[in-house]
Order: structure tokens, then C-alpha cells, then sequence
């Protein structure tokens, strides 16, 4: 019996010592396990293709680590992600074939793979070391990641639903609470476990209190940190106040005058309440649980986030504009070219649809960081780092993945995408704000993005009210 212990107590510790998403500081992966833990069904599959991409993108890169390595930041993480979003499209078509239904409900988060902090994470860290020991931190990384994906399951299904993998576990008495299998539910069921488990993991010995302290701890050296001196209160600035002044004048002055032009005014009444919507009823974070990871990061500091923000806004907006035209102007065109020679019925909008969206996001990231470095210095120099990490936001890629192969027209997804980007501007600078007035006071970084999580579910409470309201 202690043996068996002890074995149950050396396996826990393996894929729960520093979990990316219950025990981190920092955690990694936070959209995909809000999103797809609702049903157990959709969390295995989603663990399941995270461990398949994540180890066959790795044998096919580690061949070629030293050329991977010697590339630069933003080469390297498109380079992966490219790689990463062929076997994604691979596992798509497995799960496709043998598990038609829950594919179909969690396609759009199985393609997001691509960008899971994750998978790029493990496979940069494996790129450092040799192939077995990098196989084994993979292995660690995804038995975690899918370990915490199960236990959120095992939370909200039986709550929501009353059943475990379609079996019933409850009765019919007993109440449902519906907010567990709401997105709402998903950051509430999150910010419990971190909570509540964290004490019992401690307890365990199965994670460490601090890196200094534990055994399980590696050895590290300490520097002397110097402690940082409180930044003077800044009041708000007769030019900001000049230009919101200015800036809401113009806004109701269009919004009044936009009648007498009937062309412009058709395109209002069309892309207006389009606008509304992806800003605040289906806003791409609180809605569709999607950049938590950079969101949750880079709300620390509010300049920080409303630099971010912007430069989120700006690359959304234009990448996505820019794969509906290469969507449709070449992989639709190339497909119907086919289609005239070829009795196979190919289409290649459906094949290569992930790979293309995510070639298209790094080069144009590419282009506009050089453009800014030549033309525009200042403004490189204020927002060029946060350019490198767009690449890897979810938000980027969703905005074209959710759009465009539904057949949205071009004005439609742009501004949607415009939307996306605003609302996440909107979200991250609001959480640096609440972060900032102390509202908590954190015992350790992981404690505090795990109150950062519960004001995000405040927050999409608060936008799912919202959007029961019918305006339109």
C-alpha cells in the first residue's frame, strides 16, 4: 500500500509540478481549457491533439534545431507555427473521420492549436536540449495540460449537464447550474481549482512553495534585486482631454450627418451593429475565450497594454483584410482551376486554409515591422517588441479562421476583425486598471493571475447580460 502511494505520489508530481494552467505563475493554454471543458469528451480530444501535434511537429523540427536556433525571434516562431499548423490540419482530418461530432463542436479551438503557448513553448525549450529529454518534458507538458483539461471537466459537465462522457451521474432533481457550461462558467470553474488545489498540491509535496526552498526545486543562483521605487501619480493631461473632447465631437458629428449621404448611410445600417457586436456581444475574449495568455501578461502595466492593445487592433484588422483577399482570390480560384481537370472533388480553401492564414499573419508582421524600423522609428521603438509577440496571439488567427470560410464578405470581416482587435484593447486596459488599485493583495505572482482570471469572469458576466439584450 505504500508503495502504491508513493508510485501514485512520483506520477502525480510528474505531469503536476509546475502545471501550465493550475500551478504556473504565469499560466499557458488558459483559452483552449475555458473554451473546451465543458463536456469530458471535448477536453480528451483536445489533449489528445495537443500531444500528437506537439510531438510530430518536434521530430520534424529537431533535424533542423541549429538552423531553427539561429534564426531570429520572429522567423523562429513563424517558422514553428507553420510547421505546427500542417499537423494540426492532420489531426483535424483524423478526428474529422473517427469523431465527427465533437470535431464539429470544438473545430474552431482544435485549429488554434497552431498558436497554443503551449506547444510553441515546449518545442523552443526542447530545441535546447537532446531528443529524449525534450520528448520527456513534451510528455510532461501535455499530460498536464490534459490532466487539468479532465479535472475542469470532471467540474463542470456533471454540474452543467448532469453526466460524464453522455452518462448520467445526477439525477433529474437535482439542479443544473447552467454558468458551468457557459464561458463564464469556464474562468469561475478555472480560478477555483487554482485556489482550492493549490493548498492540497502544497501539501503533497507534488509542487513547491517557492523554487528557493523545495527540493523538487532546481538550484539557481540569487542576484540582488533592487527594489523598485513607486512611480509618481500622473494626472490626466490637457492635450488627452483635448483630443477625447475632439475625437467624441467628430464621432456624433458623422454619426448625425451620415444620413445625408445614402451610400454611406446603407453601409452604417449594415457594418454598425456588426461593429457592436464583436466589441461587446460576441467579444473574442469574454465570449470566445481567446488571448487570455498575452492578455493576462501584458495587463501587468497599463502602458504596457494599451500598447499592445493598438498594435493588436492594427495587425488583426489588416491580416485578416489580407487573408480574406488571398483566400478568396487564390485558394478559391486555384480550387475552381482544378476543379476543371481534376474528377476529384479538391478543394484546397479546405486543405490548406491554416497553413495559409498563419504564412500570410508572419509575413505581414514581417513586412510592417520593417516598414515602421525604416519610415517610422519612434513609433517602431514604442510597439516593435509587442509586433513580434502578435504573431502568436490567438485573436490574430481566429479573426480569420471564425470569418472568412463562412463566406463573409470582405467589409464584414474586416470590421469584425477591427472589432475583435478593440475588444481586446478595451479588456486588457481595464484589467491593468483593476490590477492597479491593489483591489487584492497577492501573496505571490501565481496568486495574482488567478484573481486576474476571476475578474475576467466578472467581466464576461457582466458582457453576457449585455448581450441578452436584443437591440437590434
Amino acid at each position: 500500500m505504500v508503495g502504491l502511494k508513493r508510485n501514485i505520489r512520483k506520477i502525480s508530481k510528474y505531469f503536476m509540478r509546475d502545471n501550465l494552467i493550475l500551478t504556473a505563475g504565469a499560466g499557458l493554454g488558459f483559452c483552449s481549457s475555458l473554451a473546451v471543458t465543458n463536456k469530458l469528451e471535448n477536453s480528451l480530444t483536445m489533449g489528445l491533439g495537443v500531444t500528437l501535434v506537439t510531438a510530430g511537429s518536434f521530430c520534424l523540427v529537431y533535424p533542423f534545431k541549429r538552423l531553427i536556433s539561429t534564426a531570429g525571434t520572429h522567423h523562429k516562431i513563424s517558422l514553428l507555427m507553420i510547421i505546427v499548423s500542417v499537423f494540426v490540419a492532420i489531426f483535424g482530418f483524423f478526428a474529422q473521420a473517427f469523431v465527427p461530432e465533437i470535431t464539429s463542436n470544438i473545430k474552431a479551438y482544435i485549429d488554434l492549436i497552431t498558436t497554443n503557448c503551449i506547444v510553441l513553448a515546449v518545442i523552443s525549450e526542447g530545441l535546447t536540449v537532446d531528443f529524449w529529454e525534450a520528448q520527456k518534458k513534451i510528455l510532461k507538458a501535455c499530460l498536464g495540460y490534459s490532466a487539468a483539461l479532465i479535472l475542469l471537466a470532471f467540474l463542470r459537465e456533471p454540474l452543467g449537464f448532469g453526466t460524464v462522457m453522455g452518462f448520467p451521474v445526477l439525477s433529474d432533481t437535482f439542479p443544473r447550474v447552467v454558468l458551468m457550461v457557459t464561458p463564464v462558467g469556464g474562468f469561475f470553474a478555472l480560478a477555483a481549482f487554482r485556489l482550492l488545489l493549490r493548498p492540497f498540491l502544497l501539501k503533497t509535496g507534488i509542487v513547491c512553495q517557492e523554487a528557493s526552498s523545495c527540493e523538487c526545486a532546481s538550484s539557481a543562483t540569487h542576484e540582488w534585486v533592487p527594489m523598485a521605487t513607486p512611480r509618481p501619480k500622473r494626472g490626466i493631461s490637457r492635450t488627452f482631454l483635448i483630443a477625447t473632447g475632439l475625437g467624441v465631437c467628430l464621432f456624433v458629428s458623422f454619426i448625425v450627418h451620415i444620413e445625408t449621404i445614402p451610400a454611406l448611410h446603407q453601409y452604417f445600417i449594415v457594418l454598425f451593429p456588426v461593429l457592436l457586436n464583436a466589441l461587446f456581444f460576441d467579444g473574442i475574449v469574454l465570449s470566445k475565450l481567446l488571448g487570455l495568455c498575452p492578455l493576462i501578461n501584458k495587463s501587468r502595466q497599463i502602458d504596457a497594454a494599451w500598447k499592445m492593445g493598438v498594435a493588436v487592433i492594427i495587425v488583426t484588422t489588416l491580416s485578416t483584410a489580407l487573408n480574406w483577399l488571398v483566400y478568396h482570390n487564390i485558394l478559391v480560384r486555384c480550387s475552381d482551376f482544378l476543379s476543371k481537370y481534376s474528377s476529384l472533388p479538391i478543394r484546397l480553401e479546405n486543405i490548406f486554409y491554416l497553413t495559409v492564414f498563419i504564412v500570410t499573419i508572419a509575413v505581414f508582421v514581417q513586412i510592417l515591422s520593417v516598414l515602421l524600423r525604416k519610415f517610422a522609428r519612434n513609433i517602431y521603438e514604442q510597439m516593435g517588441q509587442f509586433l513580434e509577440l502578435i504573431t502568436v496571439n490567438c485573436i490574430v488567427l481566429a479573426s480569420a479562421t471564425f470569418t472568412i470560410p463562412t463566406g463573409a464578405k470582405f467589409l464584414v470581416t474586416t470590421v469584425t476583425a477591427f472589432g475583435y482587435g478593440l475588444h481586446w484593447m478595451m479588456v486588457v486596459v481595464w484589467l491593468a486598471l483593476l490590477r492597479r488599485q491593489r483591489l487584492f493583495v497577492p501573496t505571490t505572482a501565481w496568486d495574482e493571475d488567478t484573481i486576474a482570471i476571476l475578474i475576467l469572469g466578472i467581466m464576461a458576466a457582466i458582457f453576457t447580460g449585455i448581450g441578452m439584450i436584443h437591440i437590434f
